[in-house]
């Protein structure tokens, strides 16, 4: 039997096909990418928002944990948790999309790409079904005072804070278990492309709690009318009750105009990312939704500041105090440094004196012994007696 050998050469119309193929997906993806124009405008307005949303966080949070009076209440310990999760999300999630808008495509690697997703949803959903927890509470506090004060506060702020924590994580299992994130080159970064996943996220994490949200603002409205109506006919006996629901009245319409901005800065980002997936629109778009979304976020310790003058006033107090005991610390340090320099010069000093004191000859002895000589001549005038001479 005879070894044949075979020589396999490689189809030129299937390399060219290869070829042809890979260029148009790279030219498809260039084509999908935000232009240069718009990733640049977004990395500075996303830096820029970051920047100051993590500050006014870092100050609110600040604020509510050291003032005593504003620690015990039960609406800013919810503020609090809020804050925190507003934290991860924009030091985090918004800090990697403002990176990828820099760099115009993802930096991290694919498995940073995936948290960046999960953490993204999970804190979308935490940030939802705080305020459904917040507008329910509200609820019970305007409509049905009754009822507040037979619940245990304690045990509906635990319950509260666990469903916002555990639900979204619980929602974003199918998405753990199967690999259904992929890169989107129109938003530069990855996104959930399971059906059975979205349709979780929609129904569960979005919808359920905005109808709640509405459902509960729309109940405090009604019967905010009402009392008011009827109000109008009693007498002036009902002053106080009228001023503490007028104050609960300010801080339901805090709440409210704080969903109002997450719905208005979320919800077309989270719609459009849900139900584009022919890749229709143009990226320029995505850029534009992200950026308002980032801005809804980041903006939350602005309302506080302008519809809460408590909390308002109790963060620029922190605010005066710390700047005011960085001036003192600064004071202390330079007089502390300034008191080791005189003390080095004076040391110096006294250490020249005794040296040359100690190199002299004597020179104690011969400055008495001149002034023993001048105290003797001095003596010695005193006592040669002057002739009265005025008889002759």
């Amino acid at each position: 039997m005879t070894n044949e050998a075979t020589l396999v050469t490689p189809d030129p119309w299937s390399m060219k096909t290869n070829l042809t193929s890979s260029y148009q997906q790279t030219l498809s993806d260039q084509l999908n990418q935000p232009t240069r124009q718009a990733t640049f405008v977004g990395a500075i307005l996303a830096f820029v928002f970051i920047f100051f949303g993590l500050i006014g966080n870092v100050i609110l949070i600040t604020t509510i944990l050291s003032v005593k009076k504003l620690r015990s209440h039960i609406i800013n310990i919810f503020i609090v948790s809020l804050q925190f999760n507003d934290l991860l999300n924009i030091g985090f999630n918004q800090f990697f999309v403002g990176l990828s808008y820099a760099n115009r495509g993802w930096l991290g690697g694919p498995i940073l790409c995936k948290l960046v997703t999960y953490f993204s949803t999970i804190c979308m959903g935490c940030l939802l079904w705080h305020h459904c927890l917040i507008a329910i509470h509200r609820l019970i506090v305007v409509v049905y005072p009754n009822l507040l004060r037979r619940m245990s506060i304690r045990i509906y702020i635990i319950v509260s804070l666990v469903i916002t924590r555990i639900l979204p994580i619980l929602c974003c299992i199918p998405s753990f278990l199967t690999d259904s994130i992929a890169y989107s080159s129109q938003a530069l970064r990855c996104s959930i492309c399971n059906k059975f996943q979205i349709y979780i996220n929609i129904t569960i994490l979005i919808l359920l709690p905005n109808v709640i949200i509405i459902f509960c603002f729309v109940g405090i409205f009604l019967h905010v009318l009402h009392a008011t109506h009827v109000s109008g006919r009693r007498n002036n006996t009902t002053v106080s009750t009228s001023h503490s629901l007028r104050r609960e009245i300010r801080i339901t319409k805090m709440f409210a105009a704080l969903f109002t901005l997450f719905f208005l800065g979320y919800h077309p980002y989270g719609f459009v990312r849900a139900y584009d997936k022919r890749r229709q629109l143009h990226p320029d778009i995505y850029v534009l939704l992200t950026l308002l979304y980032c801005i809804s976020i980041c903006a939350s310790p602005l309302v506080y500041g302008i519809m809460n003058n408590q909390l308002l006033h109790e963060s620029m107090r922190v605010v005066f105090n710390c700047w005011h005991c960085q001036k003192i610390d600064n004071c202390k340090k330079y007089s502390h440094q300034r008191l080791k320099t005189n003390v080095k010069k004076s040391s110096i000093l006294t250490n020249g004196i005794n040296n040359a004191n100690c190199n002299r000859v004597n020179p104690p002895i011969t400055v008495s012994m001149h002034t023993s000589t001048s105290r003797s001549l001095k003596n010695e005038t005193n006592s040669i007696t002057v002739l009265d001479t005025s008889h002759v």
